[in-house]
């Protein structure tokens, strides 16, 4: 039988790992209050968020000068407005019928699914080919490359706001657990979101250090020259059973990670927690596509030892979507599957 000896680590990796660290301990810091606390303080973390990826999607292109800027202006307000369309959608037509909105409300009303506007996106498409027409410097290159990323990053961060706040209707009508407090009311409308950023944590560390230690055979050297079948493995292992343990564990207290995924239903979460690592390992490669075709090592050097924060939320945004994704999809057909037992 093959021995397993363990890789090398170099003084460099050792420091590259030191950083790294020391960075996501104030990633930490600054994130999981608004996580936990929610209402203005998570929307304004994820508006923030929103923000510094479409600054990284124009920085790494070649544009230059006072067109650069118009590019960083109008890619910043569509992926803000595309993003945030539920907020503005929802909140307007409870002010035009004469509705009541809270300071609580107003930010938590209307996410219990995922909406992106057509008609925006139609017009975000429209104004770049626009200024494809007036400027050779904006090819159809920069006009599908602008539309689509915004589109996808506007999908995976909106999957993060339906994560934390459309528990939050759902625990309110089963009185589950309620505290008097105008920032924090339930602590069941947490756990989603901490399954999830569980799942991905989970899945980028284990692939990490599996892939440091125990890699041999690269995946695709091509488009992630680090990248190991072995870590790519350990990571959806250890992000699973983490995953499933964490909502395990509500469930047989009696506090689910959804009033749905009880016990009777776990097999909803087990479909979740392999898939969700799988959505994330996609979502690395395709990122990491884009920074070889742009030449580029990191979108950016905003957080040390990181790169961007496209490189850090990239693995968040589509194994998010696919959290939410099949959320919907199990909303959609669970019904359908209880009309065929009866």
């Amino acid at each position: 039988m093959k021995k397993i000896e363990a890789n090398h680590i170099s003084s460099e990796a050792k420091h590259s790992l030191k950083k790294r660290v020391i960075t996501g301990l104030v990633m930490a810091a600054i994130a999981f209050p608004c996580i936990i606390l929610g209402n203005w303080l998570y929307f304004g973390l994820i508006f923030v968020v929103t923000a510094l990826a479409g600054y990284e999607l124009v920085h790494i292109t070649k544009i230059e000068g006072k067109l650069k800027i118009a590019m960083y202006i109008l890619v910043i307000v569509f992926l803000v407005v595309l993003t945030n369309y539920i907020f503005f959608r929802n909140n307007w037509e409870s002010l035009k019928v004469g509705g009541t909105i809270t300071a609580w409300n107003l930010v938590t009303n209307g996410f219990d699914n995922l909406n992106l506007s057509a008609m925006i996106i139609i017009v975000i498409a429209m104004t770049f080919f626009m200024f494809s027409f007036f400027t050779e410097k904006i090819t159809l290159f920069h006009v599908f490359y602008f539309t689509t990323m915004i589109i996808v990053l506007a999908l995976g961060l909106q999957s993060f706001l339906y994560l934390r706040f459309s528990p939050f209707p759902v625990w309110r009508d089963f009185n589950f657990n309620y505290y008097d407090a105008a920032s924090f009311p339930y602590f069941e409308s947490l756990l989603l979101l901490l399954y999830t950023m569980i799942g991905v944590m989970m899945n980028d560390i284990g692939a990490y250090f599996v892939g440091m230690f125990f890699g041999k055979h690269k995946m695709n050297p091509r488009i992630s020259p680090k990248k190991t079948w072995e870590g790519f493995v350990g990571g959806i292992a250890i992000s699973a059973v983490c995953s499933i343990v964490f909502a395990l564990v509500f469930a047989l207290v009696g506090k689910p990670i959804l009033p749905r995924f009880s016990l009777d239903q776990f097999y909803w979460v087990v479909l979740i927690s392999i898939s969700m690592p799988i959505a994330g390992d996609i979502g690395d490669f395709v990122f990491s596509a884009i920074k070889r075709n742009a030449g580029i090592k990191d979108f950016s050097n905003l957080l040390p030892g990181h790169g961007g924060i496209l490189d850090r939320i990239d693995s968040l945004l589509f194994a998010g979507g696919s959290v939410a994704g099949l959320i919907a999809f199990m909303d959609f057909i669970q019904p359908l599957i209880s009309n065929i037992g009866q």
